[in-house]
């Protein structure tokens, strides 16, 4: 839903593509973004739509997936405060390539597509800062891409608790069993009895909506296993 109340200059600092422009060229963008709330669950927008916007995350958390043939839900990634997503427009792509989901109570600042035309038009700094996040995203969905083509289920799950843990010194995982199983690729029985498993040799504690990563190394898949064992030999 969107708000009327206008998107203020030092709110925009917080988003990392705005961070270095100049204040004149901020306010210029601040004018016409758009402000929208979603609630937890709901859609933003959905795969094979007609793409109309850029979408960058003030608060909450966005999930991005996509529906297999066979009508499986894959989660591909989850975007948190700062970053930016729909990256259609910016690349003239006429359709959604996936659906956005709100996971908790989010604002969005959205920038229309005529207005992004007109940003493409006359401040090349601006849409090259952008083409630099969205060049790193693109090497993130490629080792998506990989995961689920060659990893086994417990090292997608084990993969997802250590892309989504948080920073502190005892990382932590704040995403529901459901919610792993979209981004693993699997279910949410598959994920409960994995993470049992992981419990039971004290890799990871299972708290109350949360879960507290033990042995984070233990974590690490196949492949980076065997990186760290021949740089160690």
């Amino acid at each position: 839903m969107a708000e009327s109340s206008p998107v203020k200059l030092a709110e925009l600092r917080e988003i990392p593509a705005f961070r270095d422009l100049p204040d004149a060229q901020t306010q210029s963008i601040a004018a016409v973004l758009v402000r929208r709330h979603y609630a937890p669950g709901q859609i933003i927008f959905i795969e094979g739509e007609q793409a109309s916007s850029l979408w960058f995350v003030f608060q909450g958390t966005v999930k991005i997936i996509k529906q297999s043939l066979n009508g499986r839900i894959q989660g591909l990634c989850l975007m948190n405060q700062g970053k930016c997503f729909g990256s259609c427009p910016l690349f003239n792509m006429a359709k959604n390539p996936a659906t956005a989901q709100a996971l908790d109570q989010v604002t969005l600042f959205v920038l229309p597509e005529g207005d992004l035309q007109q940003l493409k038009a006359h401040d090349p700094q601006f849409i090259g800062a952008l083409l630099h996040l969205y060049s790193q995203r693109l090497g993130h969905l490629a080792r998506v891409s990989d995961v689920l083509g060659t990893w086994a289920v417990s090292d997608r799950i084990n993969d997802c608790l250590l892309t989504y843990a948080s920073s502190d010194m005892q990382p932590t995982v704040k995403l529901t069993h459901e919610k792993l199983a979209a981004l693993s690729g699997t279910i949410r029985e598959v994920v409960t009895r994995h993470l049992n498993l992981l419990a039971r040799e004290g890799i990871v504690q299972n708290e109350n909506g949360h879960i507290i990563i033990l042995n984070p190394d233990a974590l690490l898949p196949p492949c980076a296993r065997e990186d760290e064992k021949a740089f160690t030999t």
